[in-house]
């Protein structure tokens, strides 16, 4: 499905979604369910489970220094994420426009935005969410602020939970608790998903090895392929190729292969051997021509077979530098490789405790342990930004303010509110102006 077909879906099922809650609360259905529309979202709101949540914001003193260590991690999270949207900014003129993110890709809603799958991301988004918004409760219990009520929110499947604080409350606590529970919710997503990188990177894929070192096969890139004619196929590794024209017999990586067939055209005879699932076998390849390129081509799509994509320290040596690195190990469902499933999965071999347990198992718990990451890095760094409704705006606001009435300290409070709401609502439309760059700045230059 291309670019177009996605977005042409994702609009249709909002459509729809949006129609059907629309005739519901006209009909009164919703309110009968205790349920309220926002826009296309909904709400189920309850007063259940408040005292639970009053038994766990008893440790008052252990909170509070919770609250102060996550306006900390905010903090350092918001500026490096401003940084890095400007960084960003400045990459667009130089993007294509067939590589420029699509709008689905803006949408955090598993199934909708195509990277995202839909049971993982579900499973992710949900755990993600409800931590989040229970650190809120904690935190507001924490300064004796009263919860009005809790609930759920549904756009086309769960999509997280909240909790209400009594909005005179809110308003009434000193900066510092409201900072501390505004913080709570992203540090936590954030201190989660640390945690989960170590249990996918050490406890999951640490029991990994590659099955063979050389270039994966992952699909072809043309109809009437030569290696799909000589009987190749995904998940094979390529190990060995040789022919009259090839400079060398050894493949270790994809960068070998194609030195390899540097001195090729098309029409060569070329022998390649390859490894499948512990059988080894020799292919008999005709090389055809590409309109990329006046050398012999294979006609297939490959990867370099590591394991140094899901270890974001470890694997530091393999992409030149720990940010390289980390930053590939978060992008790993753009290259494909999150959710790991066939062909994939046949580059790896599985060993120790793991390797006593169904494959199919052990991927189905990586991949959930992965996306439970991945889910909470974007939903923490996201509600990190300093911009209204998200927690990093409301905490950049207090702190605003706080800053206007030390520095000028004759100024009316009414004359220090316009100004602080005027700062907040022009960041919070500058970093909306940043993301919607990325998308639409390679179509307007």
């Amino acid at each position: 499905m291309d670019d177009l077909q996605w977005l042409l879906v994702a609009l249709a099922i909002i459509g729809l979604w949006t129609l059907m809650v629309y005739i519901l609360h006209k009909k009164g259905i919703l309110a009968k369910l205790n349920m309220a529309p926002v826009g296309p979202i909904l709400m189920w709101k309850t007063v259940r489970g408040r005292k639970f949540l009053d038994r766990l914001a008893r440790p008052a003193r252990f909170w509070r220094a919770y609250g102060d260590f996550s306006i900390v991690l905010c903090l350092v999270a918001m500026f490096a994420l401003m940084g890095l949207l400007i960084w960003e900014a400045t990459l667009v003129p130089s993007v294509p426009r067939e590589s420029a993110p699509t709008p689905d890709l803006l949408l955090g809603v598993p199934g909708l935005n195509r990277i995202i799958p839909l049971g993982y991301g579900i499973l992710g988004l949900a755990i993600a969410i409800v931590l989040h918004e229970f650190l809120h409760g904690i935190l507001a219990r924490t300064a004796k602020v009263n919860l009005k009520s809790l609930g759920i929110l549904l756009f086309v499947f769960p999509i997280g939970a909240f909790v209400e604080p009594d909005e005179e409350g809110l308003q009434k606590m000193k900066r510092r608790d409201r900072a501390r529970l505004f913080a709570a919710g992203p540090a936590t997503n954030m201190i989660l998903a640390l945690v989960f990188a170590i249990i996918f990177s050490t406890v999951m894929m640490g029991s990994v090895r590659a099955a063979h070192d050389g270039a994966g096969v992952t699909g072809f890139s043309m109809d009437g392929s030569p290696a799909e004619n000589a009987g190749m196929h995904p998940g094979m590794i390529i190990f060995r190729v040789e022919g009259m024209n090839v400079t060398t017999a050894n493949v270790t990586s994809v960068a070998d292969l194609a030195t390899a067939l540097e001195n090729t055209r098309p029409g060569d005879a070329i022998n390649v051997t390859a490894y499948y699932r512990g059988a080894v076998d020799t292919y008999h390849l005709t090389l055809t021509n590409s309109s990329t390129t006046e050398k012999g081509v294979m006609g297939v799509r490959l990867i370099t077979v590591t394991t140094a994509y899901f270890h974001p320290l470890g694997g530091a040596g393999y992409f030149g530098s720990p940010v390289r690195s980390i930053l590939d190990y978060v992008t790993l469902p753009f290259l494909g490789l999150q959710p790991l499933q066939e062909p994939f999965t046949d580059f790896f071999v599985v060993e120790g405790f793991w390797g006593s347990i169904p494959g199919s198992v052990f991927w189905t718990l990586a991949n959930c342990a992965y996306w439970l990451f991945w889910l909470n890095i974007m939903l923490g760094a996201t509600n990190a930004l300093p911009a209204i409704p998200l927690d990093g705006g409301y905490i950049f606001k207090d702190g605003l303010d706080a800053f206007l009435e030390r520095v000028k300290k004759g100024i009316k409070p009414e004359s220090r509110d316009r100004i602080v709401n005027r700062v907040s609502l022009t960041l919070a439309a500058f970093i909306l102006a940043l993301i919607l760059w990325q998308v639409f700045g390679p179509w307007l230059l």
